[in-house]
């Protein structure tokens, strides 16, 4: 098992369609051990495996009060209820956030660890994380989702946790704050970069 770097924006995989699983072998077993092994060493919610540069339909994620990480494989959102409004995050915007339009619930078809075929409903951070993840797989950033572009923060960090869900930012252009991260997993991403991103943002919705 091992850390693996998570790629930030602007590398071009995260941009790229993840891959179906066709079987559930070793090389996955130890890709989602890996997944595990990560998430786990960013503090973060959730993680898809195009995240750390593996184009393969895989997300794990890591809930608060939950006994252990799930892991969905080949997750299809079938059904999407309601609209609301939430700050959102990612592991590859390391300190960045902005509010973004998700669903209420999310019913999502997906193969567990064990080849069985699952089927759930969701609601609210788990609702969240699947949407957010999800989208990874299909190379749509949450920077694509969001209401307003000049809605994007630099967060104040809380070295304890990273979420989905923040709640204090200041504005992206004070570039000096939230700057400490673990550069074992990712580098900073530099405003200039982000703000071609939004001007462009109608196009990035597509998958490049």
């Amino acid at each position: 098992m091992t850390v693996r770097p998570i790629l930030t924006f602007p590398n071009n995989l995260l941009r790229k369609r993840a891959i179906p699983v066709k079987n559930i072998d070793d090389e996955v077993k130890g890709l989602i051990n890996d997944m595990r092994d990560t998430l786990l060493e960013a503090s973060g919610i959730g993680l898809a495996a195009n995240q750390i540069g593996v184009l393969k339909r895989i997300v794990v994620l890591n809930i608060p009060d939950q006994v252990e990480m799930s892991v969905f494989i080949n997750p299809e959102v079938l059904h999407r209820s309601g609209r609301r409004e939430i700050r959102e995050g990612c592991l590859s915007f390391p300190g960045y956030s902005g509010i973004v339009n998700r669903s209420v619930s999310v019913t999502v078809r997906y193969i567990d660890e064990a080849g069985g075929k699952i089927k759930i409903t969701a609601e609210q951070l788990l609702s969240q994380a699947l949407e957010h993840e999800i989208d990874h797989l299909n190379g749509i950033l949450f920077i694509d989702h969001l209401k307003e572009h000049e809605m994007l923060s630099l967060s104040v960090p809380d070295y304890g946790t990273h979420s989905h869900d923040l709640n204090v930012s200041v504005d992206v252009t004070e570039e000096g704050k939230g700057s400490e991260f673990n550069e074992k997993l990712y580098t900073k991403i530099k405003v200039e970069d982000l703000k071609e991103a939004l001007s462009r943002a109608h196009i990035l919705k597509e998958v490049e």
